[in-house]
């Protein structure tokens, strides 16, 4: 018994010390999405199709069931949407689903249906907490890939319908359901989408983090003054990142931006100067100045096409590769490679063209396509892993039958 107790209680003091040591040190705070308005390509779609789309049925469903585990997750989605834009009628739900909540007590019916996005949306709550309490770049990594190539490849670009989980190889029988059909990966995409805008930045002390690249305007207080970032990019299609500063005086702190790991190459300026010794610390380049309003700062991430031979999603399957650019997997789908789909290959030497797509074809969503040359007949086409099964049921791989140069 007392084994067991003890086997209860230590992750808690670790977790407690941890939080403590941590404070000591300098915590990082997460800078809300409601101080943050952003204008981004790639994310202000899903928000918007979050509010209009996701949010009216996961809430039409919350309030004609009695799933309290559910019911919770849409609360918990509706807070992080209303950070986004602000919703007196929408508070009002919120309030009237918290009051249904606490007359349930405790009533709960489990869905029949397993759901294993779960575990990628649990994985990145946990990495945003040890984020925050360590302030190591491989936390934000690791969401931001999770993010990326596991949690939205679970909803469909319209926002309407929702996998369990999203394998990584399909004939065409597989599709996505409809939330009455799963709601428990409804309910888990519904509270995770929107919360990626409260991971940008931090703050602590004595510094300011940019953690996540997204498009937009922020204000923070940094070493006790107000500071507003200006934020342009189109992450992840390039690696371009440039932040234009606004104070209203000087003051002197540390910037970090994350390099991320899958970045082998980059470059930096602050004011047009380029930044040949940069300190790294965690996965962060650190540069400790005194800013000024108007300072600007550029980052250019080198982002290539790879052929990697272990990826994102598990281990390779034996005699296959993965194809990857920046934080993203891509996959082939029947759709794009009508002919002879099971024998299309890769190889270190293909040549790789990029291309983006009208956004009208995809629901509003920008996407960037890589095609291939593989003879004078026969072309291979690949998108992001995320967009797939969108269009026609069709197959699907994410690996892909490599060829040795």
């Amino acid at each position: 018994m007392k084994k067991n107790i003890l086997i209860f209680i230590l992750p808690l003091l670790l977790c407690s010390c941890g939080d403590k040591l941590q404070e000591n040190a300098g915590r990082m705070e997460f800078v809300s999405l409601s101080d943050i308005k952003v204008d981004d390509d790639f994310w202000l779609p899903y928000f918007y199709i979050h509010k209009d789309v996701t949010l009216p049925i996961c809430i039409s469903w919350a309030e004609s069931h009695i799933d309290s585990s559910l019911v919770s997750k849409a609360v918990e989605g509706i807070g992080y949407s209303l950070q986004f834009e602000k919703d007196p009628e929408l508070s009002a739900q919120r309030a009237s689903l918290i009051t249904s909540l606490k007359s349930q007590s405790g009533i709960h019916q489990p869905s029949p249906d397993s759901c294993d996005v779960s575990a990628s949306v649990s994985r990145i709550f946990s990495d945003a907490r040890y984020l925050k309490m360590t302030g190591d770049g491989k936390y934000a990594d690791d969401l931001e890939q999770t993010m990326l190539n596991r949690v939205l490849p679970c909803v469909s670009l319209k926002g309407d319908r929702f996998f369990s989980y999203s394998p990584t190889s399909s004939e065409g029988g597989y599709q996505r359901q409809s939330i009455e059909d799963n709601p428990a990966a409804a309910m888990e995409l519904f509270r995770a989408l929107p919360s990626v805008g409260n991971y940008v930045y931090g703050t602590s002390k004595d510094a300011l983090w940019v953690n996540l690249y997204m498009g937009g305007d922020a204000g923070m207080k940094v070493a006790g003054e107000d500071i507003v970032v200006h934020q342009s990019t189109s992450y992840p299609w390039d690696g371009d990142v440039v932040l234009q500063l606004e104070l209203k005086r000087p003051v002197k702190t540390d910037i970090r931006l994350r390099i991320p790991s899958w970045c082998k190459d980059y470059t930096l300026t602050v004011n047009d100067s380029a930044i040949e010794k940069a300190i790294m610390n965690a996965g962060y380049v650190v540069l400790t100045r005194k800013w000024r309003d108007g300072d600007k700062i550029e980052l250019i991430l080198d982002m290539p096409v790879e052929v990697v031979d272990s990826g994102l999603l598990g281990e390779i399957e034996a005699g296959k590769r993965i194809l990857k650019r920046g934080p993203l997997v891509y996959c082939i789908e029947e759709a794009d490679n009508p002919e002879s789909f099971d024998t299309l290959f890769l190889s270190d030497g293909l040549e790789y063209r990029l291309d983006k797509l009208p956004k009208k074809e995809w629901w509003g969503h920008e996407l960037m396509r890589i095609s291939a040359q593989l003879s004078e007949s026969r072309s291979l086409i690949l998108i992001p892993y995320f967009a797939w099964g969108n269009r026609a049921p069709g197959k699907m791989a994410v690996f892909i039958p490599y060829h040795a140069d």
